[in-house]
């Protein structure tokens, strides 16, 4: 595994998120809360960002962009101590990434992250996402999307 992965998803010309991910499918590539979130009035450079970090993740990780792949990487708002709403809350909270069950784990991931998490930094341009995933020290926030079980 890698200390640090980038990806860049162009988005010039293209008018639905389905657009983005094609041949793959939506459902596959974005999980239930990702799709609910992207789908609350954001525009298609948020659905962009989102998916520029996935492809960021499993660029670290070392592992291809499947469909299989990028649905089990998941980019959501940090969840807050000071912010109930979690997924729903509708100020900027910095992006969160959870690895769920079912992606391949390179032997060396664990020893890599050492206790620390991935962590992801995206931004956008009206034409252009970009994303930088890197692992990084926890934070004591990270205990909170912990308590709160994730972001249900």
């Amino acid at each position: 595994m890698r200390r640090w992965g980038s990806a860049a998803v162009a988005l010039d010309g293209l008018t639905a998120p389905r657009q983005l991910v094609w041949p793959m499918r939506l459902e596959d590539v974005y999980s239930r809360e990702e799709r609910l979130r992207s789908a609350a009035g954001r525009t298609l450079q948020h659905w962009a960002g989102r998916l520029a970090a996935k492809y960021a993740v499993l660029s670290l990780l070392g592992l291809p962009a499947t469909a299989l792949h990028l649905g089990r990487v998941e980019v959501l708002p940090q969840p807050s101590a000071m912010c109930a709403r979690t997924t729903a809350c509708t100020h900027g909270h910095p992006p969160c990434v959870r690895l769920l069950d079912g992606l391949p784990k390179d032997p060396d991931t664990a020893d890599t992250l050492g206790g620390g998490r991935i962590g992801v930094s995206i931004s956008h341009t009206a034409d252009l996402a970009f994303a930088v995933a890197l692992v990084s020290a926890r934070l004591p926030e990270d205990d909170v999307v912990e308590a709160v079980g994730g972001w249900n």
